[in-house]
């Protein structure tokens, strides 16, 4: 989730939980604190996303294609001990 839709996540709710908060207390003041502590669980409890780096997935991708050092693509003892059997 990017943080433009987390702040319109998180603004609606606030809207509502205020609205909500205001029918029940009648009391601006009181339904602000509600509304406020209603989004700053939500917010805590959102799953964070890992940044991305671009140049690590990259390398990552570069390293998963490279072959192991020390074995060679198409080596033929794999075509020898086949043709002795």
């Amino acid at each position: 989730m990017d943080i433009e839709q987390r702040t319109k996540t998180l603004t609606t709710a606030y809207i509502h939980s205020y609205n909500l908060a205001l029918q029940e207390v009648k009391n601006p003041n009181l339904a602000a604190q509600i509304a406020t502590a209603v989004i700053m669980v939500i917010n805590t409890n959102i799953p964070e996303q890992p940044a991305i780096n671009p140049l690590a997935a990259f390398f990552a991708q570069l390293a998963a294609q490279q072959p192991e050092p020390g074995k060679k693509e198409g080596s033929d003892s794999d075509r020898t001990e086949n043709a002795a059997d």
